[in-house]
């Protein structure tokens, strides 16, 4: 206990560790159900996808879990969009415990601020934006599900939907997603206003508004990469689609129809998880470029994963400038810092070696079990199944279903860990730095 409460880092981990070992528990109960009560592998992997707001499953949502069942998984996706150790600080708080100088630092590396101090404040923002937020979204997708639904089932699904997008979880109530939503833009582009929002992260939401009120506010380093490169990956990600997909997916579908699901399909890769397009459908050109655009991910101190938009615009800034000869990183006529760029690759070599491992691991225990449908073949299912898990997407070429014990449990490790981030599971893992380590000289060696 001691060793973990000097690290951060393992508090987020243990919190997280204790979100998915209660959901475990809860629904497993046999009300949870509407059948016989759910297998510990099937709680166990629906409790991780849940708190690591991922949406991968492996039980139908609207039809195995019953209405206590869809609301411990709602609950566990609210946690886990907001942070357990949010929830964990905000009981301190309230039983009047100053909160400890460590807390506060491991607060500021959830949400990505250099925030120390002002922890109460932070978490007011957070919350207030979360409500305001998810309650707008509810009320835009309960005008559009009361046309097909009675007035209380249409807000719940509304509700649990808008909670679910902006935590960028894709989790449904719907045994077919938002697939039936295909061609009704309403529900489709609130879905996706709230992918995006959520993704942002509440820094950059805050500075934004910040901006918005005041024009002399000027938006930071990281809030400017952040939209520039959430826009530059939405904008390129849906002509691609839309250009891929016009002689497959797309070949009886009208030029908006089109445009506006190879958006969807754009944003939803980003860590939703959401689809209104089967994925197993999709030309293999296609689910590689959504592979690309789960690893990406979305912006840090949001409630999505994946290495970080930031970790993306940073590696490709750094070769950018290499190409023209400059020693340093700049954008936007600033400079950035050294250990930026430095954890930057980091994040994305561990990012590959983890995907790597566990892609090799999931095909090892189940090249013989599960018998793999569609074009795309095992190794791209398998391939697409892990990066999904690791960027807490959600998003499934069909593999996910069919897995055995240990595939699901592959996948619930990886999903952990994407969730907590490479960095934090790193660091906690990490033996302090020994006093007076000897620095050798340095000497070059050939790359390349």
């Amino acid at each position: 206990m001691e060793l973990l409460s000097n690290k951060p880092g393992q508090k987020i981990i243990a919190y997280f560790a204790l979100g998915v070992a209660v959901g475990t528990i809860l629904l497993m109960l046999p009300f949870s159900s509407t059948g016989r009560p759910v297998l510990f592998i099937d709680a166990l992997f629906t409790a991780t996808s849940a708190i690591c707001v991922t949406g991968l499953v492996v039980l139908d949502t609207a039809k195995d879990f019953s209405l206590f069942g869809q609301v411990v998984i709602m609950l566990l996706i609210q946690m886990g969009g907001l942070g357990i150790m949010t929830f964990a600080t905000i009981l301190i708080m309230m039983t009047g415990t100053r909160l400890p100088l460590l807390d506060r630092l491991g607060l500021s590396q959830t949400f990505g601020s250099e925030t120390r101090a002002r922890s109460g404040q932070l978490l007011k923002a957070v919350f207030a934006t979360t409500i305001i937020v998810e309650a707008i979204g509810a009320v835009l997708l309960f005008f559009s599900f009361r046309l097909q639904f009675p007035t209380a089932t249409a807000a719940y699904h509304a509700v649990f939907h808008s909670v679910a997008a902006f935590c960028n979880a894709g989790f449904s109530t719907f045994s077919s997603n938002l697939q039936g939503y295909r061609h009704f833009l309403p529900v489709t582009m609130t879905i996706a206003l709230l992918i995006i929002l959520g993704g942002l992260g509440f820094v950059v939401i805050a500075e934004v508004l910040d901006r918005a009120k005041n024009k002399r506010s000027r938006l930071s380093l990281h809030s400017k990469i952040c939209i520039s490169t959430t826009a530059g990956l939405l904008i390129v990600g849906t002509l691609l689609f839309v250009i891929v997909e016009r002689g497959n997916v797309f070949a009886r579908s009208g030029m908006i129809d089109s445009i506006a699901n190879s958006f969807f399909q754009a944003v939803t890769a980003r860590t939703a998880g959401f689809d209104t397009i089967p994925q197993a459908s999709l030309t293999d050109l296609s689910l590689l470029i959504t592979i690309i655009l789960m690893v990406v991910g979305t912006c840090p101190g949001s409630t999505g994963g994946g290495i970080k938009t930031t970790t993306f615009a940073i590696i490709a800034l750094l070769l950018f400038n290499r190409v023209k000869g400059r020693h340093s990183v700049a954008a936007f006529k600033r400079t950035i810092a050294p250990h930026s760029v430095v954890g930057a690759l980091n994040i994305l070599l561990l990012a590959l070696l983890l995907i790597t491992f566990m892609c090799a691991a999931l095909m090892f225990f189940e090249h013989k079990s599960v018998p793999h449908t569609g074009s795309q073949g095992f190794f791209m299912e398998s391939l697409f199944e892990v990066v999904s898990a690791f960027g807490t997407v959600g998003l499934s070429a069909g593999l996910t279903p069919k897995l055995h014990f240990m595939g699901k449990l592959t996948l619930v490790i990886t999903m952990f860990i994407g969730r907590v981030g490479l960095l934090t599971f790193a660091y906690s893992l990490a033996r302090p730095a020994k006093q007076g380590e000897i620095i050798y000289l340095d000497e070059p060696v050939m790359i390349g």
